[in-house]
């Protein structure tokens, strides 16, 4: 397989140089565009994106120094490197070309072996420093998915370690007290609760990364899918003591697919509670937003979300990503899922600005029934 060529953009506005330029580099295996317009060259380089780009300082309309400042403010040829070609030998001016953000500065006459020799120098610069960059990259890779193996292991092991533990008391030893029965049976179904959310999580994840939309819009019970998730979450957290206000408007009518909007109001509220504070509030208001639509708050009192989180939250396993030193639980996709359930009908999932705590909305927009 044949390496391909690097691609230099030759900036003088002396036509002669150009040409010889041009043919130096050719024959040392460059591809070599040339602009003798300083002005032009900098749409040039934009639409070009060059491998590299020699330019000479002095030069009409801009200079070599103002074309760099301009290439440099621009997000399109910030990064390309940059190599001054000049007969202006003192070392204010090198020292000005290369603060200025240049790779190299060479001072003309220059030997035609040394000019290939540098700009050989500045490619290998750059890949090594690709490789770097590289290496880093995968190496903080490896220790992200490190964490989230660790993490969705213990995640699942925990209430499977619970399970089994209260299943094996129930068996084991005969309770008399039919309170102590309870109990462990309780802990059973909660953490048998806890363990299909999770699974259901990966499960959606899964699915969403294969392609599969979550679109269908049927008629959602306000009763069966919103306030009994609200009671399920309420009841897993009933230790905490909260205060939990609940208000949904007579008049909301909601289309959605029904197992996806309950997984959306699941991790919305749970997030709320479980952030929360003992003996604190949690306001749960489900809105009216025309016909099929709704808006949904869940506020809180808990320690809050900074502003400059307020997208980061939304990345998948973000939670985890902060190591065994976590403070909460979770496989950190609650936020992940709330958004892409409430993006695929044409909503959203923000976090509102509050100077307390924290106020999440999910928005769905009014839409027909595709079934009933």
């Amino acid at each position: 397989m044949s390496v391909p060529l690097h691609t230099l953009l030759v900036i003088d506005d002396d036509l002669p140089m150009l040409l010889g330029l041009r043919a130096l580099l050719e024959r040392d295996g460059y591809k070599v565009v040339t602009c003798d317009n300083s002005l032009a060259c900098l749409k040039m380089a934009e639409e070009l994106q060059p491998d590299l780009i020699v330019c000479d300082v002095m030069m009409p309309l801009m200079d070599g120094f103002k074309v760099r400042e301009a290439l440099a403010a621009s997000p399109l040829t910030s990064a390309i490197p940059f190599l001054f070609l000049s007969a202006r030998a003192s070392q204010t001016d090198k020292l000005r070309g290369l603060e200025g953000g240049a790779d190299d500065y060479i001072t003309k006459p220059f030997d035609s072996r040394e000019l290939v020799a540098r700009i050989n120098a500045v490619f290998r610069r750059q890949d090594h420093s690709h490789q770097e960059a590289m290496h880093e990259m995968n190496r903080q890779v490896e220790r992200i998915q490190s964490e989230i193996s660790h993490n969705i292991s213990h995640e699942l092991r925990t209430p499977m370690t619970q399970i089994l533990m209260s299943l094996d008391m129930v068996l084991r030893d005969k309770y008399d007290d039919p309170e102590d029965l309870k109990w462990f049976v309780e802990t059973a179904l909660s953490q048998s609760h806890r363990l299909n959310g999770l699974i259901d999580d990966l499960t959606f994840l899964s699915n969403y990364d294969m392609g599969r939309a979550f679109v269908l819009r049927q008629k959602v019970d306000i009763k069966n899918d919103f306030l009994t998730v609200v009671n399920m979450r309420q009841e897993m957290y009933r230790e905490k003591n909260l205060r939990v206000e609940v208000m949904t408007a007579k008049d909301v009518v909601i289309h959605a697919p029904r197992r996806e909007f309950r997984q959306a109001v699941c991790h919305l509220v749970d997030n709320a509670l479980k952030f929360s504070p003992p003996m604190t509030s949690v306001l749960i208001d489900l809105a009216a937003n025309g016909n099929g639509g709704c808006v949904l708050t869940v506020a809180d009192y808990g320690p809050g979300i900074p502003a400059e989180l307020h997208e980061k939250v939304f990345e998948r396993f973000y939670q985890i990503s902060q190591g065994d030193t976590r403070q909460y639980g979770g496989l950190g996709v609650g936020l992940t899922i709330a958004r892409i359930i409430a993006r695929a009908l044409d909503g959203d999932v923000v976090i509102l600005p509050t100077s307390r705590g924290c106020r999440i909305q999910m928005t769905l927009p009014p839409a027909p029934l595709d079934m009933p």
